[in-house]
């Protein structure tokens, strides 16, 4: 009996571990799905440029004019490149008063002047206060041209070193220095033989087949994404057609503006909203960039699965000119209409009182 209970103690331990091991798995699997799946949740609403062109067109559209740089606020950037003025809501900055988006809560009134103390004495009512034409009579004074010419340089450093600007200038040089190289091997320009020569347009072909793959299929989930919530806008239930467009809407910021309706309780530089965008420019943004995706798919076919002997031209240069003229199509749309958003609203701006800095969000 005794040699039974002995040999029946390691079975039960092994059951017993068994036991309590299966839990412990169980539980790591769903921490570890529940992270993934947390991780692809959050990069999926990440929202960075939808290609080249369209990040260096938003650029563009909200780089700071002169009007930025002659006053007296700072100029920053945001992730996405796009200026922002950090606008002071001290009371005065130099003498004057700076003009804010919309009027404070509670402010307290200047002095009353000569005709205000008359009007008082004869019993005449005062006017309407009107904030807009207050602020646009105490409009802080513009800085100098050489004060202009620096802030626009320590700008232009400060652009180059969000994510968005350091990948445009680097990705940009390498762009236009092998296509270049490209083009002038393509004249005949220099001495070398013809077999190097040939060799040489290879490589070059295939680098910038390679630049381009990396921003049409990097940016290929989030062009998905925005293709699907385009198809829930026009063919979703009315609930779900509403959130999709809010959704691109939010996304597209820089130049996409809805309905005044949606816009209500937005803060602006100017205190004005652009007013709204055709819907036909969001469908023409999100399908051209996903039609560059497509496009270069056929591109690297032919770069990949021919060699440079047998490699038929019309194919390479079909699709390397439909997949760089569909980007560029997305990206000047995005500039044109980014332009006219800045032009009425204004560059975006943080409110910063002290040294306590609060950003305001522009709503789509």
């Amino acid at each position: 009996m005794d040699q039974t209970m002995q040999s029946a103690q390691p079975e039960n331990q092994h059951v017993l571990a068994e036991n309590a091991t299966v839990p412990l798995f169980r539980e790591t699997g769903r921490i570890l799905r529940s992270a993934s799946v947390s991780t692809v949740t959050r990069l999926l609403e990440y929202n960075p440029s939808g290609g080249m062109w369209q990040a260096t067109g938003t650029a563009i559209a909200h780089a700071p004019n002169v009007t930025d740089l002659r006053s007296p606020d700072e100029i920053f950037f945001d992730v996405h490149g796009r200026g922002v003025r950090r606008v002071s809501t001290q009371d005065t900055i130099g003498g004057a008063i700076i003009r804010r988006a919309t009027a404070p809560t509670m402010e307290l009134g200047p002095l009353p002047d000569e005709k205000q103390i008359a009007r008082a004495v004869k019993g005449v009512p005062e006017p309407p206060f009107n904030h807009h034409e207050r602020n646009q009579d105490h409009i802080a004074p513009k800085g100098s041209w050489a004060n202009a010419f620096k802030k626009g340089s320590i700008a232009a450093w400060r652009f180059i070193l969000t994510p968005t600007g350091l990948f445009i200038v680097v990705y940009g040089l390498n762009v236009v220095a092998w296509g270049a190289m490209l083009f002038f091997l393509l004249l005949n320009v220099g001495s070398m033989s013809k077999e190097r020569k040939e060799l040489w347009i290879e490589i070059d072909s295939q680098i910038l087949n390679g630049l381009f793959c990396l921003t049409s299929w990097g940016l290929a989930p989030w062009r998905i994404r925005d293709t699907y919530c385009l198809l829930m806008w026009h063919f979703g239930s009315p609930e779900t057609s509403k959130k999709s467009i809010m959704q691109l809407a939010k996304r597209n910021s820089s130049w996409y503006r809805m309905r005044d309706s949606d816009s209500e309780g937005c803060e602006t530089l100017t205190g004005k909203v652009a007013p709204p965008t055709k819907t036909w420019k969001m469908d023409f943004v999100v399908i051209n960039m996903l039609l560059n995706s497509l496009f270069q798919v056929g591109m690297a076919t032919f770069m990949w699965v021919y060699n440079r002997h047998n490699r038929p031209a019309f194919g390479v240069g079909l699709f390397i000119g439909l997949g760089c003229f569909s980007s560029l199509l997305a990206g000047i749309t995005s500039w044109w209409e980014g332009r006219k958003v800045k032009r009425i609203e204004g560059a975006f701006f943080e409110e910063v009182t002290g040294e306590k800095q609060e950003p305001i969000e522009r709503l789509a």
